[in-house]
């Protein structure tokens, strides 16, 4: 799901043709008038095809850039769709199309956020909590932004996207949610995800004279993806299944549905700020940590409360030793690593405990995306996960080459929040009662896990997209895990304070 970067973390401009599920139909044709910004490459990897200018045929919609307006309006096509200036809204208008004006955020790179400046609450919401700055000047200027959108002024920002539909209409999938209980009348703004295009999009629904979320709708950005849904829904009925502390944190699954071959679900809305944006906000080394801390208390408690004997653990061992090391043999993993696991009880699994799935917000915090969850997993597996992610920020490791020595010195007690992780961690083996010797081989299969299945979701995600993509930290951690004389599966750092 989307993500709240810094504009200076904005490589390659990507992701704007996400715009165009704010429209009423979703488009399957289009034609590009000077529409530069990665336009056509979006519109290829969603499968929306592109015409010619001036060939056979209507598109769906004409997407122009700043020079490419006229061509736009001279087309045929009943929808178009602008980024460019701001003063496009008004020949759009003069056509007599419905028009409605988005805000990207960041306004010229790629997206993390799509908002409806017309929608005062929900866009002052959005600024509030989407976007963040390490500097101040940068974050007292978001502040003003916020101000200005709740007062229905639109910021002096170069351009806009502008959306001109034939007739009024919600964005579809928000029209075809009704029957899940969700109102068409909402405010809404679109959270995008960075990455691949099989990584899902979400819109926060406010209901009519709220100024806060009650409901999130995740979609598919590409037609016949149902797998991430599936799991979804499973994780749903694991997490009601186990109850307790563990529900208490997670949304309310609300169901499923499809538009036009692309899958979407409802849930309840976690209000709040996501871990990823407050630990980047300028702040306090104390401050930062005191929003982490809560987190880790409720994954050792969690696990606790969850752990079931050692023999629950056996299919998912028997799965490891099938699937996982024989993949990582070759990169040096031990063909006994499972022998050398002592008998440890199973604990529930999230699986994916970091940054970006932790809304925090008045005194508590929500914890997303449930799909990879499993009831008999490895324990630790999440606190050490979530320790990684995390603390990597507090001690300012940002780009992916600092991400990565900081993996290492993390892990191997050089870094300034090593002794944090190494509490938690001995707090978590005390609460479960794990023998010293299992944490070595533990932890290893953990990192070899991760990186198994995210080379798995990179190959599918080249698969649908037609282009490759670099390695993602998990598949990166793993290759480090075994080549640090400090990691590897004889790992005792921890012991250290």
């Amino acid at each position: 799901m989307g993500r709240g970067l810094q504009e200076d973390e904005a490589r390659e401009i990507e992701h704007r043709a996400d715009a165009l599920f704010a429209l009423p139909r979703i488009p399957r044709s289009a034609t590009l008038f000077d529409a530069g910004l990665g336009w056509a490459r979006d519109l290829q990897k969603r499968q929306i095809e592109v015409h010619p200018a001036g060939g056979p045929g209507r598109p769906d919609v004409a997407i122009a850039g700043p020079a490419g307006i006229e061509a736009a309006l001279a087309s045929r096509a009943e929808t178009i769709v602008v980024d460019g200036p701001r003063g496009a809204r008004a020949p759009l208008r003069d056509t007599g199309r419905t028009t409605t004006r988005l805000l990207p955020l960041p306004v010229a790179g790629t997206p993390v956020l799509f908002v409806n400046v017309e929608q005062r609450r929900a866009a002052r919401y959005g600024v509030e909590h989407g976007i963040v700055h390490p500097e101040r000047w940068r974050t007292l200027r978001n502040r003003i932004a916020r101000l200005a959108l709740g007062a229905g002024v639109v910021p002096p920002v170069r351009q806009l996207v502008t959306l001109a539909a034939p007739s009024p209409g919600p964005p579809v999938f928000l029209a075809a949610a009704r029957d899940l209980g969700s109102d068409p009348g909402s405010s809404w703004l679109m959270l995008v995800s960075a990455g691949s295009v099989v990584r899902r999009n979400a819109f926060l629904l406010f209901p009519p004279g709220s100024s806060a979320p009650e409901q999130v709708l995740k979609f598919a950005r590409v037609p016949a993806m149902t797998e991430p849904f599936d799991r979804d829904e499973r994780g749903a009925k694991l997490v009601a299944s186990a109850g307790g502390l563990l529900a208490a944190r997670a949304p309310q699954y609300l169901g499923r549905f499809e538009v036009d071959g692309h899958s979407a679900s409802i849930e309840s809305a976690a209000v709040g700020t996501k871990l990823a944006i407050l630990l980047r906000r300028p702040g306090s080394r104390e401050a930062k940590l005191a929003h982490l801390e809560p987190v880790a208390r409720w994954l050792i408690d969690v696990a606790a409360e969850t752990a079931s004997p050692p023999e629950s653990l056996e299919p998912e061992r028997a799965r490891l030793q099938a699937e996982v090391l024989p993949f990582w043999g070759r990169e040096g993993a031990p063909p006994d690593l499972l022998d050398r696991l002592p008998a440890v009880q199973a604990t529930f699994q999230h699986f994916d405990v970091a940054e970006e799935n932790i809304v925090a917000g008045r005194g508590t915090f929500a914890v997303l995306d449930w799909e990879w969850a499993k009831p008999h997993g490895l324990p630790l597996s999440d606190l050490v996960y979530f320790g990684v992610h995390v603390l990597r920020i507090v001690d300012g490791a940002q780009s992916e080459a600092e991400r990565d020595r900081h993996f290492a010195d993390v892990m191997a007690g050089r870094a300034p929040s090593s002794p944090v992780l190494f509490g938690w961690i001995r707090d978590a083996m005390a609460a479960l009662g794990l023998p010293p010797e299992a944490m070595g081989p533990l932890v290893t299969l953990q990192w070899l896990e991760r990186g198994h299945l995210s080379r798995q979701e990179r190959q599918r995600a080249e698969e649908v997209g037609g282009t490759p993509l670099g390695k993602p930290f998990a598949e990166r951690a793993a290759r480090i895990w075994l080549e640090d004389p400090a990691l590897g599966p004889g790992w005792d750092a921890w012991r250290r304070s």
